[in-house]
């Protein structure tokens, strides 16, 4: 058959379908998706079924259809077309964790991340913990690509219904009468050496982790699809890894304490919080056209930020993440400066209450510190305290 488009899907570093036609090049992006959902919805079938979508001629329109890896390679080196060796599954032999790196633009110590890939390899558990946006998801993404595996992601904490999201809906049809819908997680599990992504498990309805426990366990690996013992089961494929994400501390207010047996079922991963230079690495990296004296004074706002939240006796509650800072930096890179972006990404995180003691002044202080002197001018900052030591805390 003569296709018209042989597209292969992918899921990009936030979790979302992404996918590009290997003919013409085209990639289908977020506006795509949003124009056609029926798009997305054939993308994540075929990501999830490990197959190929494709378009052919029919009559005056394009017809779908779901082809295999095989025969679409084949397709496509019958028209000189080889498929980027990033968009195919490795072997297992093709990359061992024992070599593994992390990524330049990625900042994780070498040893957790030999830890994280080896567990990714051998069809592991894991549980990712640390502050928002330090990177777990991103560090998921990135660690599965690098030794070939594509990442199914399952958001749990915008899951209203646990039950039609992990196992599936049942329905009824005058002609046919009931049948069962099996869900996107169903299949999932069902692929050999998947890394399925639980993100938000710490905000997940109980009712999720009761569907998990089975899953999740070591031993028994399987699905129930209903509560009745004679239910039919579904067993998870071999070498498939799950890793969770989690949001663990009071000030994450949505978010529910994990059962215990629930924990047991996977390897605790703590993430690391950037220190000032891997942040000012990472900044620079990305932002090449920024001033480096501006990077230097952001890394250096946010690091004084850090340092507090984590002191004996903090005066605020709140930190800046990474995925704040990056935020910040671009704004910086399209012209914003630091005391503007402060006043629209910074201050708004931290509490007002309390007059001139209120969380907000004390980092109007901190950033202040780090922006040139108005004393030629004859006006003085508006907030003079001998906080240096303090901040060093």
């Amino acid at each position: 058959m003569n296709y018209t488009q042989v597209i292969i899907p992918r899921y990009d570093s936030q979790g979302r379908i992404r996918g590009k036609d290997q003919i013409t090049g085209k990639v289908y992006s977020k506006k795509d998706m949003k124009i056609r959902p029926d798009i997305q919805q054939r993308l994540e079938k075929a990501l999830n079924t490990g197959t190929y979508l494709v378009t052919y001629p029919r009559g005056t329109r394009h017809g779908f259809k779901f082809i295999s890896k095989d025969e679409g390679n084949t397709f496509l080196e019958s028209l000189g077309i080889t498929v980027s060796k990033k968009q195919t599954i490795k072997t297992e032999e093709s990359m061992s964790w024992k070599d593994a790196t992390p990524p330049k633009n990625f900042y994780i110590d070498n040893l957790k991340w030999k830890f994280l890939v080896r567990n990714i390899e051998k069809g592991k558990n894991i549980l990712m913990v640390g502050p928002s946006g330090c990177g777990k998801t991103d560090a998921t993404f990135k660690a599965a690509e690098s030794i070939g595996k594509e990442v199914t992601y399952f958001n749990l904490g915008a899951t209203q219904d646990p039950r039609s999201t992990l196992i599936g809906n049942t329905f009824y049809n005058k002609d046919s009468g009931t049948y069962f819908s099996e869900s996107l997680f169903v299949r999932a599990i069902q692929q050999e050496n998947a890394v399925i992504l639980l993100d938000e498990l710490s905000r997940a309805h109980p009712e999720a982790w009761n569907i998990l426990m089975t899953v999740l366990d070591p031993i028994q690996r399987y699905l129930r699809l209903d509560e009745k013992n004679d239910s039919p089961t579904i067993k998870v494929a071999k070498g498939v890894s799950f890793i969770a994400t989690a949001n663990i501390g009071t000030e994450y207010t949505s978010t529910r304490v994990l059962d215990r047996a629930l924990l047991d079922r996977f390897t605790l991963f703590e993430m690391d919080i950037l220190n000032e230079d891997q942040e000012y690495a990472l900044l620079e990296y990305k932002f090449p056209k920024v001033n480096k004296d501006i990077l230097l004074s952001l890394s250096a706002i946010i690091g004084d930020i850090r340092k507090e939240i984590t002191s004996n006796n903090p005066k605020i509650s709140n930190m800046i993440s990474t995925r704040n800072t990056i935020e910040i930096a671009e704004l910086l890179d399209d012209g914003f400066t630091i005391e503007e972006a402060a006043e629209v990404l910074i201050y708004p995180l931290f509490s007002d209450e309390g007059g001139n003691d209120s969380e907000r002044i004390y980092i109007r202080q901190i950033v202040q510190k780090y922006m040139p002197s108005k004393s030629k001018t004859g006006t003085e900052h508006l907030f003079q305290v001998n906080f240096d030591d303090k901040v060093e805390d």
